[in-house]
C-alpha cells in the first residue's frame, strides 16, 4: 500500500482516526468524575458552575444576592458545610462538603442548579442559567484548604472587578474551614 502525505498508509491512517475517535477526551458522553469514587459523604469539595453559553447573568446583583441566599438555605437544609463561595459573573466557586449520610454532590449541584434557575426565572430570566453540568474536584487530604478558599475569594480580584476581595459583594466564608 501507498504511503499518503502523512507517512502513513490508508489503513494505517484509517486505524489511527479510529483510534482517536476511541479515546476523545471531550464531548457529552465523557464524565470527569473519578472511577471508584463515591461522591458522597463527608469529603471537602471545590466546585465551579458556569452559566448557560457563559452569559454574564451574574453580574446583576440583585440575582447573585438572591442565588448567595438560596444556596446558604440549601446549606441548612441539606446539612451542608459551605466554607467558601463568589458568584462571578459567568461561573460560581463554591467549597463545600456535606453531611456523612447526606445527599451526593450530583444531588446537591442538581438542587443548586435547579432552585438557582427558579430564582433566575422568578427574576425575569429567560431560558437555562446553567452550562450542563459542572467542575469538581474532589480536596485531597494534603491540600490546604485555607489556600483553596483564598483561591475563591480572589477571584474578583484577578478577574479586576474589585481591589481586594472584601470589597466583592458576591463572595464570602461561611462555616470555618477545618483543620
Amino acid at each position: 500500500m501507498t504511503p499518503v502525505a502523512s507517512g502513513f498508509t490508508p489503513d494505517e491512517e484509517r486505524k489511527m482516526q479510529k483510534e482517536k475517535k476511541k479515546y476523545k477526551t471531550f464531548g457529552r458522553n465523557r464524565s470527569l468524575r473519578l472511577k471508584e469514587f463515591p461522591y458522597k459523604g463527608p469529603y471537602v469539595y471545590f466546585v465551579t458552575s458556569t452559566t448557560y453559553d457563559r452569559q454574564t447573568y451574574l453580574s446583576h446583583s440583585r440575582l447573585a444576592n438572591a442565588i448567595i441566599e438560596e444556596i446558604k438555605e440549601i446549606r441548612s437544609t441539606e446539612n451542608i458545610k459551605l466554607y467558601a463561595y463568589c458568584i462571578m459573573p459567568d461561573h460560581v466557586h463554591l467549597l463545600f462538603s456535606p453531611e456523612e449520610d447526606g445527599k451526593n454532590l450530583s444531588d446537591i449541584m442538581q438542587l443548586i442548579h435547579g432552585r438557582t434557575t427558579r430564582v433566575f426565572w422568578e427574576q425575569e430570566g429567560k431560558g437555562k442559567l446553567w452550562q450542563r453540568g459542572f467542575y469538581d474536584h474532589v480536596v485531597r487530604k494534603n491540600e490546604d484548604l485555607r489556600e483553596i478558599a483564598l483561591y475563591i475569594l480572589a477571584n474578583p480580584v484577578r478577574k479586576g472587578l474589585a481591589d481586594k476581595y472584601e470589597d466583592y459583594p458576591f463572595c464570602g466564608l461561611i462555616d470555618d474551614l477545618p483543620v
